[in-house]
This record gives C-alpha cells, sequence and structure tokens, in this order.
C-alpha cells in the first residue's frame, strides 16, 4: 500500500468510526470498538510501510515515555484536585457524565473505558499512526498541526452532546453553547498539540497515552466527588435560568 493511499485510508476509517461511535455503537461496543479500529489503524500504517518506531511503539523508547508520562499524570491530577477544590471551578465539574446509578463502580470507568477505550485508541490514531503517515509528504510539524485539527474536529459532537449534562450548557441561547462546543473543540487541538510534542520527545506513545488517561480518569472522579459534594445543585440553578428570559438572569443562573 502506497504512503498516500495509506493515508486516505486512514482518514477513511477514522471518518466513518466518528459516526459510527457518535450515531451507532451502544456502550458496550465503545471499548471493543475503539480498540478493533486501533489495530486496524496499526494494519494500516504497517502496510503502508511505517516502522513501529515511527508510530511510538518502539521498546526502548518506553523508559522516556513511562518517566515524562508519570510527571504529566501526577500535573493531572493535581490540577483536578486544586478546580475540586475552589467553589467556582467545583460547581463546573458538576457533571451529569460523572454520575454513576446506585452501586454503580466507577473502577471500570477509570481502569477500562478512558484509558482503553478513549485513550489508547485516541493515541495510536492522532499521535501515532496519523501523523506518521503525514509525515512522509509533509514536515513533521506540519503533521503534528494537522492532526491536532483532526483531534479538535473529532471532539465536536461529543462536546456538544456533553453540554446537556453540564453547567456549562445552562441557558436557552445555541449560540452561547455553539462557542462552548467550539471552545472545547480548540481546547482539544491545542492538548492535541501538547500530546504530539510528549509523542515526538519521547519517542514513545507511552507519555501522551498515560497523561491523556490521567486527564479522563482524575476529571471524571472530580466530578462525581462535586457531584457528591454539600451545596446547590446546578441542576435548580438551570430551573431559575429557564424561567428567566434575561440574558442576565441566564448567566447569573448558571454560575450559582
Amino acid at each position: 500500500m502506497r504512503d498516500s493511499a495509506g493515508g486516505r485510508a486512514a482518514l477513511a476509517i477514522l471518518a466513518t468510526h466518528h459516526l459510527a461511535q457518535n450515531f451507532l455503537l451502544v456502550e458496550r461496543g465503545y471499548v471493543p470498538g475503539n480498540l478493533a479500529v486501533a489495530g486496524l489503524l496499526l494494519g494500516v500504517g504497517r502496510r503502508s510501510g511505517l516502522r513501529w518506531e515511527e508510530m511510538g511503539l518502539q521498546p526502548r523508547d518506553l523508559p522516556r515515555g513511562l518517566r515524562m508520562g508519570f510527571l504529566g499524570s501526577g500535573v493531572a491530577a493535581s490540577v483536578a484536585l486544586l478546580a475540586l477544590s475552589h467553589p467556582r471551578t467545583r460547581e463546573l465539574l458538576r457533571d451529569e457524565r460523572a454520575s454513576l446509578p446506585e452501586g454503580g463502580r466507577p473502577w471500570k470507568r477509570v481502569l477500562i473505558r478512558f484509558p482503553l477505550g478513549t485513550a489508547l485508541f485516541e493515541e495510536v490514531a492522532f499521535r501515532g499512526v496519523l501523523p506518521a503517515l503525514l509525515s512522509k509528504h509533509r514536515h513533521e510539524r506540519s503533521a503534528d498541526a494537522v492532526s491536532a485539527v483532526l483531534f479538535g474536529l473529532w471532539h465536536l459532537i461529543p462536546a456538544h452532546r456533553a453540554l446537556s449534562g453540564n453547567p456549562l450548557g445552562l441557558g436557552r441561547f445555541r449560540s452561547r453553547r455553539w462557542a462552548v462546543t467550539l471552545g472545547g473543540s480548540i481546547a482539544a487541538g491545542v492538548s492535541g498539540l501538547a500530546l504530539s510534542w510528549m509523542r515526538r520527545t519521547t519517542g514513545s506513545l507511552l507519555a501522551p497515552w498515560m497523561i491523556h488517561s490521567a486527564l479522563n480518569s482524575f476529571s471524571f472522579l472530580a466530578g462525581a466527588a462535586a457531584l457528591r459534594s454539600p451545596g446547590d445543585s446546578w441542576r435548580s440553578s438551570s430551573a431559575i435560568a429557564q424561567r428567566d428570559d434575561t440574558p442576565g438572569g441566564i448567566t447569573s443562573g448558571g454560575r450559582r
């Protein structure tokens, strides 16, 4: 398989899977589906002539990736704790996606869904196979930039859907919801650039995978803790805001 054909194949796989993931796959299929597509992308990369080293999977680079991964994971944990300790940021952490049914087990998300279903798949795709294929025809920095843009676009639909369960989504104005959605997508793209830098610096996907996993897991745990913390729930604020037709009322309701 030629390099250009491999790149087109990888993009087609990602586009198809993106639609399937957001509109067809049920929750039970999330982790196995993403792992299967990650394996398929690795197969495309190998058929295109990529070496394991080019995709960040060379065993000799693991120690450097492990060191940076531990450091970044510690930073992620510290940021989550700081956000949880401040009333304003704690209110923004009250996300319905972090709620669990009675008797629910958060470890399934923290140890399986986030590190394997989300982080491993996205790192293989956007920091492993895709930039390596793109680097065959352009500079590494350009390839990382394109991959980061695609990573940001990948998060558009999930970010918009997530607002229905987050205080940032309060209010009737669609423009506000789309502005927050766009901001989330841009933030994902910027984080993608940072993760790509870690991948290039260490030579390994281990560092971005560990940090990506830590960010998702600690954010979820902080959100779950915020939902259980004492204080007014943002749901009541939402109800007040929905009865107030003025922009000021919606804004003040979202900040309570």
